[in-house]
C-alpha cells in the first residue's frame, strides 16, 4: 500500500482552490502525483508502474478523493486509462511509457470514424469529457470502423468499434468543460481531422486481447470502471461528513445539537454500511479475476447494485443534511460547497444510471 506523506497531502490540499480557478490540476499537485507515480497504479513494474493489488488501489483512490474530488477523479480516470498498457502493441507501449510522466486520458464514447487503409487508418472525430486532458501525454478514443465505404458490423448488425491512441500534437483541444463541480479535472474535449495512424495505434480492451500476462488485465472493463468510480464517491462522502461535523461543532448555539448529532450518527452509520458492502464485493470480484473465473450475470448485477448504493444512498444522505448546514453550504467559496458540487457532478456519470 502506498502511503502519502503528510507534507505531500498538505501540498495537494494547498492547491485545491488554485486548481479550480484554472480549471485543471496545478503543477504542485502534479509534482506530488508524479512523485508517487499515481497515474501508474495498475501498470506493470516492467513499464515503470506500481502494479498495485486491486483492493490496495481502491483504498488509495478513496484516500485521494477524500482530499479533493477533482484530484481523486483525475487520478482514477488517468490511472485507469494508463492500464491500457495491457492491451497495446508492446513496442508502442515501451515508447509511450519511457516518459516518467506518462498520462493517458480520453473518452469512452464512440465519437469518431476510422477508415481502414492498407497501412493503417484515417481517423476523424470529436470526443467529449477527457479527464486530465491538460496534462495528458496520450489521448484515447473509440471509433467505428469503416471498410470499403461501409461500417464493419458484428453478426447481429451492430457497428464494431475499436479504441485508438493519439499524441498531443495530433489532437486539437476544445474547451467545453463547464460544470458545477469536478472543475479541476479539466475534462475538456478533443478533435482529430483525417489523421493518418498506423495499425498499432488501434487496440481492444478485452481479456482476449490482452498482451500482458497479468490477472488485472482479465478484469472485465465495466465492473472495473464502476468500482474505481464508486470508490471516489466514498472518498468525497467521507470528506463531506467530516466537514459537516466540523460545522456543527463550530456553532455557538447548541439549540439543535441533539438533532445535529443524530443526523451525523445516521450519516456515519449509513456510510460505514455501504463502504463495508462495497469492499466485500470488490474483494469477491478481485478473487474471481485472480482465479481466472468468469463473472456470472448474478455477480455483475451485484456489482451494479453495490456501486449504485454507494452513489445513490450517499447522495440522498447528503441532500437530506444540506438544510442543517445553513448558508455555509451554499457559499461557493466554502470547502463543503465544493465537495457537494463535486459529488453531484460525479453522480451524473452514465455508468450509474
Amino acid at each position: 500500500m502506498i502511503k502519502i506523506a503528510l507534507e505531500d497531502k498538505l501540498a495537494l490540499q494547498k492547491s485545491i482552490v488554485a486548481a479550480e480557478e484554472q480549471g485543471h490540476l496545478t503543477k504542485e499537485q502534479l509534482t506530488v502525483i508524479y512523485k508517487y507515480n499515481l497515474f501508474n497504479l495498475f501498470v506493470p513494474k516492467e513499464y515503470g508502474g506500481l502494479a498495485l493489488d486491486f483492493i490496495d488501489a481502491l483504498e488509495l483512490q478513496e484516500e485521494i478523493a477524500c482530499i479533493d474530488g477533482s484530484l481523486g477523479w483525475t487520478v482514477t480516470l488517468c490511472s485507469g486509462a494508463n492500464m491500457f498498457v495491457g492491451y497495446l502493441d508492446q513496442g508502442l507501449s515501451k515508447q509511450l511509457f519511457a516518459d516518467s510522466q506518462v498520462c493517458f486520458g480520453g473518452s469512452g464514447k464512440v465519437g469518431g470514424v476510422a477508415i481502414e487503409i492498407e497501412d493503417g487508418y484515417i481517423v476523424s472525430g470529436h470526443w467529449k469529457v477527457a479527464t486530465g486532458l491538460h496534462h495528458c501525454t496520450v489521448f484515447t478514443a473509440n471509433c467505428k470502423i469503416e471498410r470499403d465505404g461501409k461500417f464493419v458490423e458484428d453478426a447481429e448488425g451492430n457497428p464494431i468499434y475499436q479504441s485508438f491512441c493519439f499524441l498531443p500534437d495530433e489532437v486539437e483541444v476544445v474547451k467545453e468543460w463547464n460544470t458545477m463541480g469536478l472543475i479541476a479535472t479539466g475534462s475538456d474535449s478533443f478533435t482529430v481531422n483525417r489523421l493518418k495512424v498506423s495499425r498499432n495505434r488501434a487496440f481492444s480492451i478485452t481479456k482476449e486481447d490482452k498482451v500482458i500476462d497479468n490477472a488485472l488485465f482479465s478484469f472485465p472493463f465495466l465492473p472495473f470502471a464502476k468500482f474505481t468510480l464508486a470508490v471516489n464517491h466514498l472518498g468525497m462522502q467521507a470528506h463531506f461528513i467530516a466537514l459537516a461535523e466540523h460545522y456543527f461543532n463550530s456553532l455557538s448555539s447548541k439549540t439543535h445539537a441533539i438533532k445535529h448529532q443524530s443526523l451525523l450518527g445516521q450519516m456515519k452509520a449509513s456510510f460505514l454500511n455501504r463502504k463495508i458492502k462495497f469492499y466485500q464485493k470488490a474483494q469477491e470480484c478481485w478473487q474471481v479475476v485472480k482465479d481466472d473465473e468468469v463473472f456470472t450475470d448474478g455477480l455483475l448485477a451485484a456489482v451494479d447494485k453495490v456501486c449504485e448504493q454507494v452513489v445513490f444512498e450517499g447522495r440522498k444522505d447528503i441532500v437530506e443534511c444540506m438544510p442543517y448546514l445553513g448558508l455555509t453550504v451554499i457559499n461557493k467559496d466554502a470547502d463543503i460547497n465544493r465537495v457537494f458540487r463535486d459529488l453531484m457532478t460525479a453522480g451524473q456519470h452514465s455508468l450509474f444510471l
